[in-house]
């Protein structure tokens, strides 16, 4: 369990957000969580900073899971073969 302190202004924002989607406080900050890690990670992966693999691991989702995120992100996929012949190989042997 981790805490977090938000300001005033913060709060407010979350608390605007929160009465739109009529959702708990707990659900809509995992939520944003959840939607922050992907942005990152999606951006880190579209910089060339870690590969599919890194990123599908980081985001807790499978290779395949992770490239129709990034289709529906409309991110086009870096194609090293390197980490995909690694991933099938681990995956499925040689």
């Amino acid at each position: 369990m981790v805490t977090v302190r938000l300001s005033p202004r913060d709060l407010k924002r979350v608390e605007a957000v929160q009465a739109l989607e009529k959702v708990d406080r707990a659900t809509l900050l995992r939520e944003f969580i959840e939607d922050g890690l992907k942005r990152r990670v999606l951006g880190a992966y579209q910089n060339g900073e870690i590969t599919s693999q890194r990123a599908a691991e980081i985001l807790d989702m499978s290779l395949r899971e992770f490239l129709e995120t990034l289709e529906r992100a409309g991110i086009p996929v870096n194609w090293d073969t390197a980490p995909m012949r690694e991933y099938l190989k681990a995956r499925y042997g040689e």
